[in-house]
């Protein structure tokens, strides 16, 4: 037994619901041979000795009218401002950021960037015979041996009306 399981399944052995005697021997020879645990344990049974040989603590007469009127107290000096403080607040803000928008906007002229035109780009020309191109890729560890001076690999792309060669390596 590991001293997580212990604390975790301490409080059941303890209050004596774990009765498989296999279980209860785990748990005494734990605390046989663990000294932290069996600290745990002497000081949570002094502590309950302790609890029960004391007497019941009786408040005094006045005790729960005291109380009371404590609670009331911090109820009061913790309460939110009224709904109506609260809208009112609101408002102000909302009205005070948009006359800063106003001002912001009115102060200096209105900037808008321009846009170069992109250049213009020339149309492919129509293909007679037109289908799916021809594509190869160069296995990029194949630079390693051959030397190949791209080192992630070149791409063969030939038209589709042409005869596709054979690849070979390195090529």
């Amino acid at each position: 037994m590991t001293c997580t399981e212990f604390h975790d399944r301490y409080t059941e052995f303890r209050d004596g619901l774990i009765t498989a005697p296999r279980e209860q021997r785990r748990f005494q020879r734990h605390l046989a041979r663990c000294s932290a645990c069996g600290g745990h344990d002497a000081a949570l049974c002094r502590g309950v000795l302790a609890l029960q040989g004391a007497e019941t603590i009786e408040p005094s007469a006045g005790f729960r009218r005291r109380l009371d009127a404590r609670l009331r107290a911090e109820r009061l000096q913790l309460a939110e401002p009224p709904l109506r403080a609260r809208a009112g607040i609101a408002a102000a803000l909302f009205v005070a950021a948009a006359l800063a928008l106003v001002a912001v906007e009115s102060l200096g002229p209105s900037r808008r960037a321009t846009v170069a035109a992109l250049p213009p780009v020339p149309f492919p020309k129509p293909v007679a015979r037109a289908g799916v191109p021809f594509v190869t890729f160069q296995d990029p560890r194949a630079s390693v041996v051959t030397g190949n001076p791209n080192p992630y690999g070149t791409a063969l792309v030939q038209p589709a009306s042409a005869r596709p060669e054979p690849a070979t390596v390195g090529r």
